[in-house]
Formats: structure tokens, sequence, C-alpha cells
């Protein structure tokens, strides 16, 4: 788990920030939100916990700071994803992995995930509705250039480049809910990606 919460909160975040959100991160996959206090945060960051509300309010806070920079380091994966060449299901399910990151699967892998993840109120943030509203974009140019190109088609699908956009991303976000592990997770992700890929397909 070590290795997906450094990936999650590198450089160029002040040490001390990231020492705290890796800390948070640990904690929250090993004990849950509601039973995460800030003492252990603290603990695991390495400081005093009158230290660590100098940086934060809460752990409330903290967990809205993990979704917000996950989001935003997300969409630029994701961009880099959309440029490469490759099949659309290729595409489609390597733009999955790049929004999940690393996080999604310390978290699945959780005991307490279905806790964690039915919180909805770090995802309302207007920096990650905006973050997902472009990425959502970004698809939605993909497979616009993808048609211009001679790749991709709507034909048959009754939907615009944008529309289609949205069911990806409301379906990649949707599965999460019904997956009983990450395992399960990923091959869903994969069915969809190919799904999609097929009808996107000229």
């Amino acid at each position: 788990m070590t290795a997906a919460i450094t990936a999650e909160v590198e450089a160029p975040i002040d040490p001390k920030e990231a020492a705290i959100l890796r800390a948070a991160f640990e904690c929250f996959a090993r004990y849950g939100l509601r039973r995460t206090s800030m003492a252990d945060i603290a603990k695991g960051a390495g400081m005093s916990r009158p230290a660590l509300y100098l940086h934060y309010a809460g752990k409330d806070d903290i967990f809205n700071a993990l979704v917000r920079i996950h989001f935003e380091r997300s969409e630029k994966s994701v961009e880099r994803v959309l440029a490469r060449p490759g099949p659309a299901a290729e595409i489609l399910l390597a733009a999955f992995h790049a929004i999940d990151g690393d996080a999604v699967e310390a978290m699945l892998n959780s005991p307490h995930a279905d806790e964690i993840l039915s919180s909805n109120s770090p995802f309302t943030q207007p920096a990650v509705e905006a973050a997902y509203a472009r990425i959502t974009s970004h698809l939605a140019d993909w497979i616009r250039q993808g048609v211009a190109e001679g790749r991709m088609t709507l034909a048959g699908l009754n939907a615009t480049a944008d529309e289609i956009a949205r069911t990806v991303m409301a379906t990649k976000f949707g599965i999460k809910a019904f997956a009983t592990d990450f395992a399960d997770y990923r091959a869903a992700q994969a069915r969809v990606a190919a799904i999609f890929g097929k009808a996107l397909s000229s």
C-alpha cells in the first residue's frame, strides 16, 4: 500500500503536507473514516496533533484534500493516455486506469471500502466537479477526433460525442458500487471498455 500512497501524494506538494496526506491515506484504508482520529494521522505523519491542526481543520478536511488532489492528477494522466495511438477499447481501459491511479486499488482492498466509497461529500467539492467535467470533456474531444480521422463512428448510437463521454464516465464510476473487490472492479472496467470501444470503432 505504501507505493500507492506515495504515488498519490508525490511532489510538488510541500513535504509536511505530503507526510500528512500519506499518513491519512494509510489510516483511512486501515481503520476507515469513522475510526480514524486526528491523533492517528498526526502520529503517522510524525507530528503533534496541534501541529496537524495548523494544516487541516479535521479529518474530513484531509479526506477532501486527498480526493481533490487525486482528481487533479487523474486529469493530467487521462490527457496523456488519450493522446496515445491504439484501439478504442485499449485506450478507454487505459483512461479508466489513469482516472483511478493507485488509490482505488488500496481503497477497494481495504476492509472499510464500503464506508470510504459511500462518502459523497468530497466528490461534490467544486474543484473535484470541475476536474470530473474536464476529464469528460477530454474524452469527448478524443471521440470527436477519432470520428474526424475515420477511426471511430457515432453511426447507430443516436448520441453526440459529449453524450457518449458522459455515459462512459457515469458507467465507469457506477460499476464501483457493484464490485465485490478490486479484481472484480477491474474485470468490469475491461468489459465496459470493450463494449464502448466496439460501439465506437468504425
